[in-house]
């Protein structure tokens, strides 16, 4: 290869078959820095929501893409150049495989990209290429040098990626080719033998594609001919699988004219194109037209037609074809001008197609290309169109013929369109491997939230058991404590009392005085009492399971009505309340109640007992006022209790309900008890 040069593969292609995307420096050649940063195949992100996006942001760029059209046979069903065959053990250095390209005048200058277009074989390759070569170099050549050899692609030491039926673009620093030769040193394997085969070799002069369409110029070490599906010539006379050079869609109308009469020889319709100035043309170019509402792929594309250059009105043609049969053409056809100098573009109509009984002429495009300062235009752009014998009436708009679309697309170069095209491969096969991390990544997620609801099940399930296992410990542990408390209430009130009466008896058996008689019968009655209030309250805390505050107001003085029978009992409660009290918390207060009641029945000697209730910001102010005979100080309760109740046993109760309790008593002034509870404490 000559010093410096260097070279830029365009098309970065996945790996054989597209099982997997590899980086944008495994296709550059590694002599050579890769110097064109294509888009970037690699999918780092692992969320679905992330592949997602990855997913539009594709999709959106496959959109602003042109579509090849691979599926569609080319014109004439021509396929494209195939090589003759060679041995199957031929290599790098035995292997004499190559096709060669001459070019002649300015056409050589500045040739700076060169693109192979697989071949499209529909009964032997449905979804792939056919004969794609597997290893080559290209070498161009100079006018100055035309012996030495500049390698601009070298692909003979590995495989090229299989690129499927997309182009291959190669781009390398402007050179001055005289003569482009393709080499191949390894083809496609088939039996005994090895070949290798083309759509298309394009050679690109800035945007346009300088290979000369013609036998001049082309020669190979050897070609399978077999026309028209193989010839050497197809390898550069621009029909391709991949579809002509159009690019996005925008609505725009192709051209349609309606004839009243039959076509005859006197009469035959001509259109006239003036260039504005003598142009260097190389050839003309017409694109089918397309009807929205007919499924045809060339609506009313003449059926026979005539082509000449002129380079004044009056003046004889400098080119004149002959009668172009043309039976529904599915792409761009073309005529050589062959590099004639001229201004006026004449086409007669020689036949046209009819539809529903009259001649109809449609035309989506019609093209002149010529030579301009070293890169090809289009000088039929805009220009002015006249026509001949076609109807007055109702004509078409002539400018859809020089508008620059076709089919609602447009025209592009061929260069850009050969690049996208190229690029299309790479986002699809990135679009792939993004759509298969998203089905994985999908799968992964459905996966998690099946281990994430099944360890979901399985926590609710032993939290469950847990629950009802603390349930039934809870439940045991509440019939213990009220067993327990059973117990010790039989043991405080009931035992007590008992043992009491019992000591009553035998010193009534020591002492039976009439006096002592009555004053112990009358405390016997009154210990009774007091055991069978307490009897029902147990039976009340063991059958009432919540109790409200109103409820347990209502027991209050009921109780109270019980044992200050010889006493007048005003209860001043508030309305009722649907505050629930806890068992515990109802048990103490019940307890300290009785036990003021108790004291009040036995030492007052009170007429009058007022129990008054409030609520104040969630706490409960109980009062118990009597009008008895008071007492100046504890000790004296507590002495005067047989039973060892007293302020010290209310102090407890009021100590185990967090609750304030405050005694005030003078003597002869009566006794006033206050309990201040809390609510909202267990």
């Amino acid at each position: 290869m000559g010093s410096g040069q260097k070279i830029i593969p365009f098309l970065l292609l996945a790996l054989a078959g597209g099982a997997c995307t590899a980086r944008a420096d495994d296709y550059s050649d590694p002599r050579f820095p890769n110097e064109y940063s294509p888009v970037k195949t690699h999918v780092r992100e692992r969320s679905v929501g992330a592949l997602e996006k990855r997913e539009q942001l594709l999709l959106r760029q496959l959109a602003a893409l042109p579509t090849p059209e691979s599926r569609v046979s080319p014109p004439y069903q021509n396929f494209g150049y195939l090589s003759g065959r060679h041995p199957v053990s031929a290599t790098n250095e035995t292997m004499e495989a190559w096709v060669q390209l001459a070019f002649f005048g300015k056409w050589t200058s500045s040739v700076n990209g060169i693109a192979l277009v697989p071949a499209y074989y529909p009964d032997f390759s449905s979804d792939g290429n056919y004969g794609f070569p597997k290893r080559f170099r290209i070498d161009v050549f100079s006018h100055a040098e035309p012996d030495r050899a500049v390698t601009v692609v070298d692909w003979t030491d590995r495989d090229f990626p299989d690129p499927g039926l997309f182009p291959v673009f190669f781009s390398f620093p402007p050179q001055d080719v005289a003569k482009v030769r393709l080499t191949v040193t390894r083809g496609t394997v088939e039996e005994d033998y090895q070949f290798f085969a083309l759509d298309e070799l394009m050679v690109f002069q800035k945007n346009n594609n300088v290979a000369p369409p013609a036998y001049q110029g082309l020669t190979a070490s050897g070609s399978y001919e077999e026309p028209p599906y193989w010839k050497l010539q197809f390898l550069t006379n621009r029909k391709l699988h991949v579809g002509e050079s159009f690019h996005t869609h925008k609505p725009t109308a192709d051209y349609i004219q309606y004839f009243d009469r039959e076509i005859t020889e006197s009469s035959l319709p001509e259109i006239w194109i003036d260039l504005g100035s003598v142009q260097e043309l190389g050839r003309i170019e017409f694109y089918p037209a397309k009807k929205p509402d007919l499924p045809i792929p060339a609506y009313a594309f003449p059926l026979k037609y005539q082509v000449e250059l002129k380079r004044w009105l009056k003046t004889r043609p400098i080119v004149r074809t002959g009668i172009i049969e043309a039976d529904m053409p599915t792409r761009m056809l073309w005529t050589a001008l062959s590099s004639n100098r001229g201004r006026f573009i004449r086409i007669i109509l020689h036949e046209l197609p009819e539809y529903n009984g009259r001649p109809v002429f449609a035309m989506g495009e019609i093209r002149v290309l010529g030579n301009n300062a070293g890169e090809v235009k289009n000088y039929a752009l805009g220009k002015t169109i006249f026509t001949v014998n076609f109807p007055q009436e109702n004509p078409a708009d002539t400018g859809l013929l020089v508008d620059g679309f076709s089919n609602g697309r447009e025209i592009v170069l061929e260069r850009p369109h050969i690049q996208q095209l190229a690029e299309r491969k790479i986002i699809e096969q990135d679009l792939a491997l993004t759509r298969h991390k998203l089905v994985i990544a999908r799968a992964n997620r459905k996966s998690s939230f099946w281990i994430l609801g099944i360890s979901s099940a399985i926590v609710l399930v032993f939290s469950l058991v847990l629950w009802i296992l603390y349930q039934r410990v809870t439940r045991e542990r509440a019939l213990l404590n009220l067993r327990q408390q059973i117990a010790a209430d039989l043991h405080d009130d009931i035992s007590a009392n008992l043992g009491t009466i019992s000591m009553i008896t035998r010193r009534l058996q020591q002492d039976s005085s009439p006096s002592l008689i009555k004053e112990k019968l009358l405390e016997i009655g009154h210990i009774a009492q007091e055991s069978f209030i307490s009897v029902k309250e147990i039976i009340w805390h063991m059958d009432s399971n919540v109790v409200h505050l109103c409820e347990m107001l209502e027991r209050i003085e009921k109780t109270a009505i019980t044992i200050l029978s010889d006493c007048r009992v005003e209860c001043r409660f508030p309305k009722p309340q649907g505050i629930p009290i806890p068992a515990r918390t109802r048990r103490n207060i019940m307890l300290l109640v009785k036990e003021a009641l108790y004291n009040c029945a036995k030492y007052a000697e009170a007429g009058h007992m007022l129990i008054q209730a409030e609520i104040k910001e969630s706490v409960l102010v109980l009062t118990m006022k009597d009008d008895g005979v008071g007492f100046e100080a504890a000790g004296d309760v507590i002495a005067k209790s047989d039973s060892g109740r007293g302020l010290a046993n209310m102090e407890r109760r009021a100590k185990l309900l967090g609750a304030e309790l405050d005694v005030q008593s003078k003597p002869d002034e009566g006794t006033r008890v206050t309990l201040k509870m809390p609510l909202n404490r267990e």
